[in-house]
C-alpha cells in the first residue's frame, strides 16, 4: 500500500501542516474537505477525471496513470511494461523527429533487421551452426550501422526539452507492479500544451530507438540486481515467496526476457493495456475546474475506449510450511522477512498499517528503540506493509542489516522476540501514539500538489476510487488493540513466512 510518509515531532509538523494547508480546516475535517472539493468526472471513452482547485501560485501536478503493471504481464512478456514506459519519451512522428518521412524508412529497415536477429537468436541459442552464426553476426554490423543513418533524424529527449522551455519540472514516469504514472509540474497556462502533448504522444507513439533501449535496460537491470547483492536479494526473495503469482517477477524482468523482446509484443501490450477505461488523469493545482475537463475532453476524447480488460484470476496458494534461501555476493549481510496478508481495502490491511508504525515508525518505535539503540543488534531496520504490490494479496515486511559482529540469526530472533512483545505490553497509549504519526503524516503529505496528485491517482487507479485516501485516517482510528494482537497471532507465524539472506560470500569462502 502507498505508505504516507513517516514522521516523528508530530505536534510541530501537525500544527505547521495546518497553517500551510488551510483550505481544509481542522485535521478531523480533512477527509471530509477532500470529499466535498475533489471533483471526479469521466469521459464517454472511460477516461476517469480527478481534478482538486487548491495553490496559492498558478501552477498544477499533472499525472496519467494506467492501471497497468508488471503483474499484467505474461510469461512471454515479463519486463514489457516497465520497456514500454522507457519508449513512450521517444515521441511520435511529429515530436522526436527532424524528418519523419525520411525517417520512417530507415524505421521499417531497423525493425525488419532486427526482428530477423531476435528471432534467430531465439532459435541459435547455444547453437554451433556456422551458417546461422553467421548471419546473426551480418545483421548485427547492419543493425549498427542502421541506427548510425538513423541518428541523424532523431531528437533526442524531444519531451523534456519541450517542458523545461515552458517551466515544467520533475518530468518523468514510473513503472510499478500494480500502475504506470507520467507526471509533471507546470505553470497553470501551459495546461492545453500538455493535454495536446500528452494525448498525442498516447495516440501515436513512434517506438523508435527500440533496439537501443532495450541495451540500455539490460545494462540497468545489471547495474540494479546482478551487479547488487541487495537488489538481487530483493528480486530473490519475490520469486521465492510468490509461487503462482505473478507478483514474484521483477518490474525490468529478466534477463533473458529482456535480451528476446520484440517490438511486436511492446506494441501489443500496448495496444491491449493502454486503454481509456484503465486511465486516470489528476490534475491538482490552481485551477477552474469546469473548464479543465472541457480541454482535456477536447484532447483526451479522441483517444480510443479500447475493450475492458479482466482482473487477474490467479490466486497465491496458502503457504503451508516457513521458506528459507540464502545469496551469496560480495556485500555485508541482509535480511529479509516477509508474512503473506490480504491487500488494501481488508481491513486486515489497515490493521497491519499500524502494526508497520508501531515496530518501525521514527527512533522510539519498537524494533529500532530496541535493537538499533537499546541492545545495538541491528545497523538499520525497518516495516513496511504491502510488498511488492497492492492489487492483490500481498506481504507484509521487515528487512535488516546486523550490526558486526551480530549474526543475521541472532538479529532474526530478536525480531521475532519483539513481535511476540506487543501481545504482551501493548497499550491505548501506544496505539494513540501511532495514530497521531499517522493523521501528520498524512497532514504533511497534503502539502503540495504532487503529493496530493500522487495519493489521489494512487487510491483511484488501484483501488477504483479516490475517497479511500480521505477515509484512510478516520478507518485507523477504528483499529483496536484486540485487532492488533489476533491480527499477529493469526498472520505473522512461522508457516506463513518467507527468510531471505544475503550473506557476504568473501567470508563464506573463507569459512
Amino acid at each position: 500500500m502507498m505508505k504516507l510518509l513517516k514522521l516523528s515531532l508530530v505536534n510541530i509538523i501537525l500544527f505547521i501542516g495546518l497553517l500551510i494547508f488551510p483550505a481544509f480546516g481542522q485535521l478531523k475535517d480533512t477527509g471530509e474537505n477532500l470529499k466535498a472539493n475533489v471533483v471526479q468526472k469521466s469521459m464517454p471513452n472511460g477516461i476517469n477525471v480527478i481534478m482538486l482547485n487548491r495553490g496559492y501560485t498558478p501552477t498544477l501536478a499533472l499525472l496519467i496513470s494506467f492501471r497497468v503493471g508488471s503483474v499484467d504481464e505474461s510469461y512471454r512478456t515479463i519486463g514489457v511494461a516497465h520497456m514500454l514506459e522507457h519508449m513512450l519519451f521517444k515521441g511520435t512522428d511529429v515530436i522526436g523527429t527532424k524528418n519523419y518521412k525520411k525517417e520512417k524508412i530507415i524505421l521499417n529497415r531497423i525493425e525488419k533487421t532486427g526482428e530477423r536477429l531476435n528471432e534467430l537468436s531465439i532459435k541459435n541459442a547455444g547453437s554451433k551452426n556456422s551458417k546461422e552464426n553467421k548471419e546473426i553476426e551480418k545483421l548485427t554490423a547492419e543493425l549498427k550501422k542502421l541506427h548510425e543513418e538513423h541518428r541523424e533524424y532523431v531528437v533526442s529527449s524531444p519531451y523534456s526539452k519541450i517542458y523545461a522551455e515552458n517551466g515544467g519540472v520533475g518530468f518523468n514516469a514510473s513503472t510499478s507492479k500494480d500502475m504506470t504514472v507520467y507526471y509533471i509540474e507546470l505553470p497553470a497556462s501551459k495546461l492545453e500544451l500538455w493535454a495536446k502533448l500528452e494525448s498525442e504522444r498516447l495516440r501515436n507513439p513512434v517506438l523508435r530507438e527500440f533496439y537501443i533501449e532495450k541495451q540500455a535496460v539490460l545494462e540497468e537491470r545489471l547495474m540494479r540486481y546482478e551487479s547488487s547483492g541487495e537488489g538481487g536479494l530483493f528480486e530473490q526473495f519475490a520469486a521465492n515467496a510468490f509461487a503462482a503469482h505473478p507478483y514474484r517477477h521483477p518490474i525490468i524482468g529478466w534477463k533473458s526476457n529482456i535480451e528476446r523482446f520484440s517490438i511486436k509484443d511492446v506494441r501489443a501490450f500496448y495496444k491491449h493495456n493502454y486503454t481509456a477505461s484503465r486511465m486516470t488523469i489528476t490534475v491538482v493545482g490552481k485551477q477552474n475546474t469546469g473548464e479543465t475537463f472541457k480541454l482535456l475532453s477536447r484532447y483526451f476524447g479522441k483517444l480510443a475506449k479500447g475493450n475492458d480488460i479482466p482482473e487477474i484470476f490467479i490466486k497465491e496458494p496458502e503457504q503451508k510450511g516457513e521458506r528459507r534461501f540464502a545469496i551469496l555476493f560480495e556485500s555485508n549481510p541482509y535480511l529479509l522477512i516477509g508474512w503473506h496478508k490480504p491487500a488494501f481495502p481488508s481491513r486486515t490491511d489497515y490493521i497491519f498499517e499500524m502494526i508497520e508504525s508501531i515496530l518501525s515508525d521514527g527512533k522510539m518505535s519498537r524494533l529500532y528503540k530496541s535493537l538499533v539503540i537499546e541492545k545495538g543488534l541491528a545497523a538499520s531496520i525497518d516495516a513496511w506493509n504491502g510488498y511488492p504490490g497492492a492489487r492483490y494479496d500481498n506481504l507484509f515486511m521487515i528487512a535488516a542489516v546486523p550490526k558486526h559482529p551480530v549474526t543475521v540469526e541472532e538479529l532474526e530472533n530478536a525480531i521475532y522476540q519483539e513481535i511476540e512483545k506487543i501481545n504482551e505490553d501493548l497499550s491505548e497509549e501506544e496505539i494513540r501514539k501511532v495514530l497521531n504519526r499517522k493523521e501528520s503524516s498524512f497532514i504533511f503529505q497534503m502539502d503540495n500538489n504532487m503529493g496530493i496528485a500522487r495519493m489521489l491517482s494512487y487510491y483511484h487507479t488501484n483501488f477504483g476510487d479516490w475517497r479511500y485516501a480521505a477515509d484512510y485516517v478516520e478507518v485507523l482510528n477504528t483499529i483496536t488493540m484486540q485487532e492488533i494482537r489476533e491480527t499477529i497471532n493469526q498472520y505473522l507465524t512461522k508457516e506463513n513466512r518467507t527468510v531471505g539472506v544475503l550473506r557476504d560470500s568473501r567470508k563464506t569462502n573463507k569459512d
